[in-house]
C-alpha cells in the first residue's frame, strides 16, 4: 500500500539534515459505553493537534501530553506490506500524572486498548509542525508491565503493543463446532469435528493385523 503524504511532510522526511520527527501515541480505552483517551508525545510540552487517523485523510483533534517526559522510548516501527504481526514496545514514564491515570484506569479495558501512533515533523526553525501527523501505527496493547529498574533507577512502564493484523489470525471455533452447526435445522455436519484429526485411515489397502 502507497502511503500518501502531503507535500509539507514530503519536504521534510527528504531533508534529512534537518529533519525533526516527533511521535504522538493514542491509547484509546472502552469499558462499556464509556470511551477514555490518553495521549503522549515527546515534543517536550502538552499540545492539541490535528492529526490524520488513516488513509482516507480523516482529521481529528486529540491532546497529547508532553510535558515532564511521557514518552521515554518507542522501538521502531516497521513500514512493510503483508498481513506479519509485529509488536514493539512503548516505554513510559510511569510517574508521570497522565500515565499514572492509564495505568490505573479498567484492567479489562487497558488489556484491549486500540493504541495509535502518529507521526509529526517539526520545522527545524520555529520547531512548529510542518503538517498534520500522519499515522504510523495501529494496534492493541498485549501487555503492560512495569518494570523496576536498579538502585538509583528510574522505573519504567512497558507497554507492548501488537500491530491490528493480529485480528486476522484471530480463529472462532464455535463456527464449526457440532453444537453451532445442529442449531442449523439439525445439521449434523460437523458430528465428528472433535474426533476426525485422531482416526486412523488405511487407503486402498484392509489394515493387517497386529
Amino acid at each position: 500500500m502507497v502511503r500518501v503524504l502531503d507535500a509539507a511532510t514530503q519536504g521534510a522526511v527528504r531533508n534529512r539534515s534537518a529533519i525533526v520527527p516527533r511521535d504522538f501515541v493514542l491509547f484509546t480505552l472502552t469499558a462499556g459505553e464509556t470511551v477514555t483517551r490518553y495521549g503522549f508525545t515527546n515534543v517536550g510540552e502538552d499540545v492539541a493537534v490535528n492529526v490524520v487517523t488513516n488513509g482516507a485523510g480523516t482529521v481529528e483533534n486529540y491532546t497529547f501530553y508532553g510535558d515532564n517526559a511521557p514518552i521515554q522510548a518507542i522501538d521502531a516501527i516497521p513500514l512493510k506490506v503483508g498481513l506479519e504481526v509485529d509488536t514493539i514496545q512503548v516505554r513510559l514514564n510511569p510517574i508521570h500524572p497522565i500515565v499514572k491515570l492509564l495505568a490505573r484506569a479498567d484492567e479489562t479495558a487497558l488489556r484491549v486498548a486500540r493504541v495509535q501512533i502518529f507521526r509529526g515533523y517539526l520545522d527545524p526553525d520555529s520547531m512548529l509542525l510542518v503538517a498534520n501527523p500522519r499515522s504510523r501505527f495501529v494496534g492493541q496493547v498485549n501487555t503492560a508491565p512495569e518494570t523496576v529498574a536498579g538502585p538509583g533507577g528510574e522505573s519504567i512502564r512497558t507497554i507492548n503493543v501488537r500491530s491490528h493484523t493480529q485480528e486476522m489470525t484471530r480463529t472462532n471455533s464455535a463456527k464449526k463446532s457440532d453444537e453451532t452447526y445442529r442449531l442449523r435445522s439439525g445439521d449434523r455436519f460437523g458430528q465428528y469435528a472433535g474426533t476426525a484429526g485422531n482416526w486412523e485411515l488405511w487407503w486402498g489397502e484392509v489394515k493387517g493385523t497386529t
